[in-house]
């Protein structure tokens, strides 16, 4: 059955992950949470199509290939396709090798084929975030991917390593006159570069692989994540016309706190509060503002704040979505009001699409799990 883990594995996978692993239990989360069973249909097309893309070389994508291969084996993976699954196993398997081998032509160990390019800061935290959900995985499995842990540590040391005093993560590479994509000695924030440097920290704390730093690290960047929220209740600038602004990168900042930090429900539900105020008067449109970046960081808070703030949003996203998937499996691209907020490139299209319908599943609420935080695991 696809998206089927050994019962070996199911019994030892981090609670976090239980939703997943097989089709009754992802039709009952579908069920209790506001979907329906065309999300599973959509997912299950989405997954061929991607299959479909896979490079000779185990990546996915033409450029920024280290992130379209991390996003990819999310999407596979967020339905529980390991090397062990009967028809993605050698997809899965072939891109973390592409993802492993990356890191070890690397002098630095990041991932990524340009390190100078303002993209790798994202491409090293999507791929460092993958192989750490694919090690939550994999060592439970029966299958051999040497390199897999040591390429997963290596890259949360660097993100560790290269965050800096404001707790956040910025660019370096050639613009900063830097050997890398990081600048751990810059004084400035970038909260759109740190989303996916906290998820792969995330990653790394339910992995359950002591490293040194990461909870200090995760703390520092829980201290600047509430530090960018504004007397609106939101993340980011206040001014709509610049370029990270809270209408943008609220979905962010409220994510990180709501599965990183401790006790942090004043900020998350003011944060809530003006995402909501912001859809009403202004509700998805996959013609209008599909901003995909966007959505995907909208999709996950709000299906962690759950409740009715969840049954809000889950009637606005879930048509938009289903309805702009075609008749191959690939979705179509939409029109974005924030050109940062565009999914132009039909892989990463796609992987957006893919994870925020496995959205259902993919993860517990934070409030459904035993550990109310990462910090209690």
């Amino acid at each position: 059955m696809e998206g089927s883990a050994p019962s070996t594995m199911l019994a030892h996978l981090p609670n976090m992950f239980g939703g997943r692993c097989s089709m009754q239990n992802r039709l009952e989360k579908l069920r209790e949470n506001g979907g329906t069973p065309e999300c599973e249909m959509a997912v299950s097309r989405s997954l061929a199509w991607l299959k479909a893309q896979q490079n000779a070389d185990g990546s996915w994508g033409w450029t920024n290939k280290a992130a379209m291969t991390g996003l990819t084996l999310l999407c596979y993976l967020g339905r529980c396709e390991t090397p062990d699954s009967a028809f993605y196993g050698d997809n899965v398997r072939d891109g973390m090798l592409y993802l492993v081998e990356l890191a070890r032509k690397n002098p630095y160990g990041i991932l990524a084929d340009n390190l100078v390019s303002n993209s790798a800061i994202y491409e090293h935290g999507i791929a460092t975030c993958a192989l750490g959900e694919m090690y939550s995985f994999y060592r439970l499995g029966s299958r051999s991917l040497p390199g897999l842990r040591e390429t997963f540590e290596k890259g949360v040391k660097i993100i560790i390593e290269q965050q800096n005093q404001q707790g956040s993560w910025t660019y370096g590479g050639k613009d900063a006159g830097m050997p890398h994509a990081y600048n751990k000695d810059s004084r400035g924030e970038d909260l759109s570069v740190s989303g996916w440097q906290f998820q792969a920290l995330k990653a790394a704390k339910h992995s359950g692989l002591k490293i040194e730093g990461l909870d200090a690290a995760i703390k520092r960047c829980c201290d600047y994540l509430e530090s960018k929220q504004t007397k609106d209740g939101g993340f980011g600038k206040t001014n709509r016309d610049d370029h990270y602004n809270q209408w943008s990168l609220t979905g962010c900042g409220v994510l990180g706190l709501q599965t990183l930090a401790h006790h942090k429900v004043t900020p998350v539900k003011k944060g809530i509060r003006f995402l909501r105020e912001f859809l009403t008067s202004e509700p998805l449109d996959w013609e209008r503002n599909c901003n995909l970046y966007c959505w995907y960081y909208y999709t996950q808070a709000f299906f962690q704040a759950g409740a009715d703030d969840w049954k809000f949003y889950n009637a606005q996203f879930l048509p938009q979505v289903l309805g702009a998937q075609q008749p191959d499996g690939s979705f179509k691209r939409g029109r974005p009001n924030w050109p940062a907020g565009d999914a132009a490139d039909a892989i990463y299209r796609q992987c957006l699409c893919t994870l925020q319908l496995e959205v259902y599943f993919r993860y517990l609420k934070v409030a459904d799990r035993e550990e109310r935080s990462i910090f209690e695991k």
